[in-house]
C-alpha cells in the first residue's frame, strides 16, 4: 500500500505541475491581452488574476502531495471543484452569449475607428493603426475609406496596399480566439479533474495507511 500511496504521489505531482504550467499560460495571455488591446483592460485583469489563483491552487496541491497531507490534499479538491465551476459557468456564459459579446467588440472597434486624430496623417499612431500593421488591413471597409492611406497601411514586406478593411479582419480575429480559448478553458476544466481525483484519492491513501500503521504496527 505504500508502493500506491507513492505512486499515486508522484502521479498527483506530475499532474499538479501540468496545471501550474497551464496557470503560467493563463497569466501570459491576460498580460498580452493587457498590452496589445488597450481598449480591453478589464478582460485582461479578469483572465490575469484567474491564471494567478490558478498557479497558486495548483502549487497548493503541490505542496500537499509532497508534505503527504491528507488535508491539504482535501482542501485542494475542495478549491479545485469551486475553480471547476465557475470555469464551466463562464463557458457555457461565453457560448450562449457570444453574438452579444462580438457585437459589443464590434462597437468597440467602432469607438477606435471615430477616437482617430482626423485628418489621418501618413504616420498615424492610433490604436486602428496598430491593428492595421497587425492584421495587415487597412482602414475600416476597406483602403477607400482614407483618401490618403497611412504608412500603417501598407505591408511591412512587400510594401504593398493592404486592400481589405480591418472591421471584419478584426471581429474574425476575435471570434477565432474567442473559440479557441473556450476549448483552451474546457482542457484546463480536464486537468482539473484529473488533479483533484488524484487528489482526492491520495488523500484517501495517505489516511489508511496512517490508519494501518497506527492498527498494526510492524
Amino acid at each position: 500500500m505504500a508502493c500506491s500511496t507513492k505512486l499515486l504521489k508522484l502521479c498527483a505531482l506530475f499532474w499538479d505541475i501540468i496545471y501550474v504550467l497551464f496557470g503560467l499560460i493563463v497569466i501570459a495571455l491576460g498580460v498580452h491581452i493587457f498590452f496589445k488591446f488597450e481598449h480591453f483592460d478589464t478582460a485582461a485583469f479578469v483572465i490575469f488574476v484567474s491564471g494567478i489563483i490558478i498557479v497558486l491552487a495548483s502549487l497548493f496541491g503541490t505542496l500537499g502531495a509532497v508534505r503527504e497531507s491528507s488535508r491539504m490534499s482535501k482542501s485542494f479538491v475542495a478549491i479545485v471543484v469551486v475553480l471547476i465551476i465557475l470555469q464551466v459557468l463562464t463557458v457555457g456564459f461565453f457560448w450562449l452569449f457570444q453574438t452579444s459579446l462580438l457585437i459589443n467588440v464590434d462597437k468597440t472597434f467602432d469607438q477606435l475607428w471615430h477616437d482617430q486624430p482626423v485628418p489621418v496623417k501618413p504616420g498615424n499612431v492610433s490604436q486602428i493603426a496598430s491593428i492595421e500593421r497587425w492584421l495587415d488591413c487597412c482602414g475600416n471597409v476597406s483602403y477607400k475609406d482614407y483618401l490618403l492611406p497611412p504608412n500603417s497601411c501598407y505591408n511591412s514586406n512587400t510594401n504593398k496596399l493592404n486592400m481589405e478593411g480591418c472591421r471584419q479582419k478584426f471581429l474574425d480575429y476575435i471570434a477565432e480566439r474567442w473559440t479557441a480559448f473556450n476549448i483552451f478553458a474546457l482542457v484546463l476544466v480536464g486537468v482539473e479533474i484529473i488533479c483533484a481525483l488524484l487528489a482526492y484519492v491520495l488523500a484517501h491513501s495517505i489516511v489508511n495507511r496512517w490508519r494501518r500503521s497506527k492498527y498494526f504496527p510492524k
